[in-house]
């Protein structure tokens, strides 16, 4: 597995246009308004600044939210324009904050799911949701009917038992193990690599120790000793076992991420109640023209914000 790339934490522009954080040296294109100076993550961005700057200096990011309005587009662009954009946000551990990437992962650390540092004005969908949701509810359904024949070993008069069953359980199970379980598999050899034990080193060891013997307790039956096997000959399997472990993890992931990203919503709401424009006065009380609030440094000058609430004003002394 690739080593996540250690980032320097750089400060960061963003784009008035679209809301995306944007490296000032990286820049695509800058453009100067009012004696300040602006950071564009492409050309087009900053072609539509020159037109309407006062738009986007109001409701700085308001372009990526129109662009999310017209969701009648196709889906692909949509999705590689959303791929993009996760790219350009730094994210980082929230047990481990000097690790900073681009884009979203896990921590090679202790295995959590990263988070974005930089809010933008567009909220996106996150992929290590949808995957995690996606893996669990297949594997949800699978658990559920992997479960039967043990429950059934508890009826009197059912047989359930015997190589039959093994096998049956074994074709339900892997989907579950290899592909349901496959991120905690990656999670387990990073932190083997990195040599940082944490909680997916043990879902790991034991889900793969549980699946594997049951294998080959299944396709093998011939190498376990006659102390090892049941009273029909088989040999005990844990395919039920390792199912589960990995269902219920996935359960929890899917509950960690969704609080996560409420938490990202409502940081972003705080964030749109924050005044927008600024309008610097002068000793005679003559009004210059509007500012970015975003560029006004504390105490630099007196000044007097707008907002749709009550507006806010501070003085030098």
């Amino acid at each position: 597995m690739q080593s996540l790339p250690i980032l320097s934490n750089k400060p960061l522009a963003k784009d008035p246009v679209c809301g995306m954080s944007v490296e000032p040296a990286k820049a695509a294109a800058t453009r100067e308004y009012l004696g300040e100076k602006y950071f564009f993550c492409s050309t087009r961005c900053a072609e539509r600044f020159e037109k309407e700057p006062q738009r986007f200096l109001a409701s700085p990011g308001t372009a990526g939210m129109e662009h999310a309005s017209h969701a009648a587009a196709a889906n692909a662009p949509k999705t590689s324009t959303a791929s993009r954009a996760l790219k350009q946000i730094r994210y980082t551990c929230p047990m481990h904050p000097e690790v900073v990437q681009w884009g979203p992962g896990s921590c090679p650390k202790c295995g959590m799911a990263l988070e974005p540092m930089d809010i933008v004005a567009e909220e996106f969908a996150d992929p290590e949701y949808q995957s995690m949701n996606k893996r669990f509810w297949l594997c949800a359904v699978l658990t559920v009917v992997l479960l039967l024949p043990s429950m059934l070993l508890n009826v009197p008069g059912l047989e359930v038992r015997g190589p039959v069953v093994a096998w049956i359980e074994l074709a339900l199970a892997a989907p579950v193990v290899l592909w349901g379980g496959w991120p905690f598999f990656e999670r387990f050899w990073s932190s083997f690599v990195n040599r940082s034990p944490n909680m997916f080193t043990l879902i790991g060891l034991g889900t793969g120790a549980a699946f594997l013997d049951s294998v080959i307790a299944t396709i093998f039956p011939q190498l376990f000793p006659a102390s090892f096997r049941e009273m029909d000959g088989s040999v005990p399997v844990y395919f039920e076992a390792a199912a589960v472990i990995t269902t219920l993890v996935l359960l929890g992931q899917v509950l960690e991420l969704r609080a996560r990203a409420k938490t990202s919503s409502a940081i972003r709401a705080l964030l749109k109640l924050a005044p927008q424009i600024a309008h610097r006065l002068n000793a005679s009380s003559a009004e210059n023209p509007a500012i970015a609030s975003a560029c006004v440094r504390a105490s630099a000058f007196p000044l007097m914000a707008y907002c749709s609430k009550a507006p806010a004003r501070s003085t030098n002394r």
